[in-house]
């Protein structure tokens, strides 16, 4: 026959039932020889691993399997003792880093003002056009003019691209697909801002030779909206914030530098 709990035992199951967050993230998850693995070693390992039952396995995994191999390893000698404690020098030193980060960006949140903004700085730095082209490449001037009036006769472009281009799609036609203002060569760009689709236009002097150039078609480039570059920007700013707040914490410091190759 069940028993009422006392008022004692009631009692312990509360205070177990308050201090379960702590004795979760203590709680001891593998052994290996006596060597404990807990939550907390994992989720520093990666903080997904608080929520993710997939990736804590994962963790965990590796951690034994680290365990296994560091009980294996010799008595370090003194040098890999100071190498051991750089590395967790540097360790400490990234997560304290970390922490003054989170909470510097906390107290300087990104401004929405400044997100559009950089917004329209980087919409307006984005090219306009965008043309496909294909060339034919030829090594000397009379060469492209004779492409160039066989074209015009009615011959075909891909047929003459393979045959005389010099370039290195002249087996695909002399293709080079869609290409951006800034991406088409100066000489180029020139010369297919002023014709029509379908139109073909030459020679046009290159650093690899004489170009006939033929516009295949041309349009607007489609511009990124504010909210699918919204995390990009707010990356950018929470960056620049955070380099101008260690550019002004070194001017207050005193740092001296004994760099090896100094001369």
């Amino acid at each position: 026959m069940s028993k009422t709990p006392s008022p004692l035992f009631r009692r312990a199951l509360l205070a177990l039932a308050l201090a379960a967050p702590l004795a979760a993230h203590a709680a001891v998850l593998a052994e290996v020889d006596g060597h404990a693995i807990t939550a907390q070693q994992v989720e520093a390992g990666n903080p997904a691993a608080a929520g993710n039952a997939q990736v804590r396995t994962e963790v965990l995994q590796n951690l034994i399997a680290q365990q296994l191999l560091a009980d294996t390893a010799a008595q370090p000698t003194a040098a890999q003792d100071a190498q051991i404690a750089a590395g967790q020098a540097n360790l400490r030193r990234q997560a304290l880093a970390q922490l003054a980060t989170n909470a510097y960006m906390a107290a300087h949140p990104v401004d929405d003002a400044e997100l559009h903004q950089r917004y329209a700085l980087e919409i307006a730095a984005l090219p306009q056009h965008e043309y496909w082209v294909r060339w034919i490449i030829t090594a000397k001037p009379e060469q492209a003019t004779q492409v160039l009036d066989a074209i015009r006769r009615g011959e075909s472009f891909t047929r003459l691209s393979i045959e005389r281009s010099i370039a290195r799609n002249a087996a695909l036609g002399g293709a080079l697909g869609w290409q951006t203002e800034r991406e088409l060569p100066a000489a180029v760009l020139g010369a297919v801002e002023h014709i029509k689709p379908g139109e073909v236009t030459g020679p046009l002097a290159l650093d690899s030779g004489y170009a006939v150039v033929q516009l295949m078609a041309q349009r607007a480039v489609v511009k990124p909206s504010f909210e699918q570059l919204r995390a990009q920007l707010e990356q950018q700013l929470r960056n620049a914030t955070l380099q101008a707040h260690v550019q002004e914490l070194a001017k207050r410091a005193k740092i001296v530098r004994h760099d090896l190759d100094a001369k």
